[in-house]
């Protein structure tokens, strides 16, 4: 839980706030001192709360995780809830076009996820830090407003993908006498998100954390059972196509919105005892990661073809009692899980609105001033996702990965490089990095947009 509560390398825990006993991140050393300095020149609002105690906290941790352990929080942190949406994604851009652009988009994080990990191995700080240390405070704003807008994205989807469990499971288990629309049940999911909302120390959600995790790998295992059987007794489904040059764009969406973990790396990064070691990580994750994701994009494809929905889950048999089991349990993994998500949106927020009240320990205004924003940020997200209705899921996916995603993981990345690296050849990488994210950007956005019309 310590990867959100440094998300993207920001100090988001209230428990950073006078407290020396929370140490989850390190500063190199050697740049003890310019980084202080230059900290305090872009973040004087935090300075003047937290003040240079908690900068040396930082820069007194000692990290202890293992190779093994980093890879580990990769894989935990990569493999989510967004490989759902991969099927529908594959049908979008045809099988073999899916399979071309999954392999290329993975290739292209990596090399942006190596040069943000460079770029922070030189001048250090959160990515938010190193867009205010290398371009100005206007840009450190532009990381974080990306960041939240994901970040939000993410639940927004969640809350969509939920309604329609929650839809299914009730109209088999009721005979279709329940009466309620699906996009009601979007509200559902609020009865659990807000009061985990509320927690102020995310250290405290380790259990629900631990619950989400094994529904969510139940619920993998039942997807591959499934469409394996479908295939095996039903054959290839209809007109699988090898390329489907009108909506490919959505897949490219799609497929960054599943990548999209970057803001997790510096975390991982900075937990590790021997963090040399971790492009070998991160390299191997990707593989690994890029494998099982067009290995549950294509079997789901091919088992149920163009009649994919755009939750695989949607395709199993309704009345199935483990399609409903798998309903239930993945919905309340996602409930489980979205407090997680919203955490670091949620705080980033709440750090620029109670700039002079970062606590609201001794303070009963401030505290339940506090309360109420993230209740209204938790039925905002409801409301997004109510306005979005089920039958835009995978457009929206493809909107959020396009519009909010591709920066973080491909523009800011090329960047930040271009302006610690010295030699001619890593600036015209970068510039292409930052051409084909600012390309994929505009196309996808218009294309998503578009379908939409």
């Amino acid at each position: 839980l310590s990867l959100y509560s440094n998300f993207a390398g920001e100090r988001l825990d209230d428990s950073y706030q006078g407290s020396r006993s929370h140490r989850n991140s390190m500063v190199d050393p050697e740049k003890r001192q310019s980084y202080i300095s230059q900290k305090s020149s872009i973040r004087k609002h935090e300075e003047s709360t937290v003040g240079e105690e908690m900068v040396e906290d930082i820069e007194d941790t000692v990290p202890k995780a293992s190779v093994g352990k980093a890879m580990f929080m990769f894989l935990k942190a990569f493999i989510g809830s967004g490989v759902l949406f991969l099927p529908k994604a594959f049908q979008n851009g045809g099988l073999a076009l899916s399979i071309v652009l999954m392999v290329v988009i993975a290739a292209i994080c990596l090399f942006a996820f190596l040069r943000l990990v460079n770029t922070q191995k030189v001048i250090g700080g959160s990515y938010g830090d190193m867009g205010g240390l290398l371009y100005g405070q206007y840009l450190r704003f532009l990381v974080l407003f990306f960041i939240v807008i994901s970040q939000i994205g993410f639940v927004c989807s969640y809350f969509i993908f939920v309604s329609g469990n929650l839809y299914n499971a009730v109209n088999v288990l009721s005979n279709c006498t329940a009466g309620i629309e699906q996009k009601y049940y979007i509200w559902m999911p609020l009865v659990i998100l807000i009061p985990l909302a509320l927690v102020r120390h995310i250290a405290k959600l380790s259990f629900t954390a631990i619950v989400a995790d094994v529904f969510i790998l139940f619920g993998l295992v039942c997807i591959i059972y499934f469409t394996a059987d479908s295939l095996a007794v039903n054959g290839v489904g209809p007109n699988v196509a090898a390329v489907n040059p009108a909506n490919f764009a959505l897949m490219i969406g799609t497929a960054t919105f599943s990548f999209e973990g970057i803001g997790l790396i510096i975390p991982i990064v900075e937990s590790m005892e021997r963090p040399e070691r971790f492009p070998f990580v991160l390299t191997l994750g990707m593989v690994i990661v890029c494998v099982i994701y067009i290995l549950i994009g294509t079997i789901s494809y091919l088992a149920y073809g163009d009649t994919i929905q755009s939750a695989v889950i949607y395709n199993f048999p309704a009345d199935n009692k483990l399609t409903i089991a798998v309903e239930l349990l993945y919905s309340l993994a996602i409930c489980l899980t979205a407090p997680l998500m919203l955490f670091p949106a949620l705080k980033i927020i709440e750090n620029g609105l109670f700039r002079k009240f970062r606590s609201g320990k001794d303070s009963f205004r401030v505290k339940w001033s506090k309360n109420v924003y993230r209740t209204a940020l938790c039925v905002l997200c409801a409301a997004i996702a109510f306005g979005i209705g089920g039958d835009n899921l995978d457009k929206f996916v493809s909107l959020v990965g396009s519009v909010a995603c591709v920066p973080l993981c491909f523009i800011f990345p090329g960047m930040f490089h271009w302006k610690v690296c010295k030699k001619n050849i890593d600036k015209l990488w970068n510039a292409l990095l930052m051409i084909f994210g600012l390309g994929i950007m505009i196309y996808t956005l218009y294309v998503s947009i578009d379908s939409w019309i």
